[in-house]
């Protein structure tokens, strides 16, 4: 039996890998159009002071649509453009499950500023990030103070107290913040002072440093009053060490 002309042979190998290659591009061309190269599922992950929905909904994905149509770049630019909290975003999208994935990292907030009428967003260092009239942005307290503020957007606070709030405030656990819903500083005594509203309706009259050792003493206070079915009231943490419980006046 002669042998294969090398030529023939080459010829042959050469057919049968253009045609397998015509094949591969033609399954391709309808897993692209089929459904299963449709977004099943659009998660987020990084996000704590920004509501998920809201980032989702600001890149247009959506489910059932096409993974090769994600607008990746695109959506990745409206994200920081549209939310200055965010130091990064970014989108990945994986083709086997089906999903998207929104990868953010968010700057670390302080709380709401309250001044001029509205409500700002403020960093840790305290940074004026951005106008929020609604006051609804971020999940975090308001901060308010009695004295005048001059304040303008990217630039940093310059009063004292409010600023050792904001250094503070990141620095300590969410759910310990969470039972406040304001930060005022006002000077008592010739110093400065906070008087935080609780979500419960108690006051707390305390020092400006060390805020979570006064919300710690603040905690086992209230657990006493909560044994004793006592009312909301004044729990002043300055005049006394040990803290002192007013109830309100009726």
């Amino acid at each position: 039996m002669a042998e294969m002309a090398p030529a023939n042979y080459k010829r042959r190998i050469t057919y049968t890998l253009l045609i397998l290659i015509f094949f591969i591009l033609v399954l391709f061309a309808i897993y692209i159009r089929s459904p299963l190269a449709t977004v099943k599922t659009v998660r987020v992950t990084g996000a704590a002071d920004i509501a998920a929905a809201l980032l989702i909904r600001d890149t247009g994905i959506k489910d059932g649509q096409n993974l090769f149509k994600v607008p990746v770049a695109g959506a990745q630019q409206r994200l920081l453009a549209d939310f200055p909290l965010l130091l990064s975003a970014r989108i990945e999208r994986n083709f086997l499950r089906r999903s998207v994935t929104i990868v953010v990292v968010e700057r670390s907030v302080a709380g709401l500023l309250e001044a001029n009428g509205g409500f700002y967003t403020v960093l840790a260092d305290g940074t004026v990030l951005e106008n929020d009239s609604a006051g609804v942005g971020v999940n975090k307290p308001i901060l308010s103070t009695s004295q005048p503020l001059s304040i303008s957007l990217g630039s940093k606070l310059q009063n004292s107290g409010l600023l050792s709030i904001c250094r503070q405030l990141p620095g300590i656990p969410s759910a310990e913040v969470a039972q406040l819903s304001e930060l005022h500083v006002e000077p008592m005594n010739g110093r400065l002072s906070i008087l935080a509203f609780t979500r419960d309706g108690f006051e707390i009259r305390m020092p400006i440093s060390h805020i979570r050792a006064s919300l710690a003493l603040y905690d086992a206070i209230r657990r006493k009053l909560a044994l004793l079915h006592v009312g909301p009231g004044m729990v002043d943490l300055i005049s006394s060490q040990n803290g002192v419980y007013k109830p309100y006046r009726k």
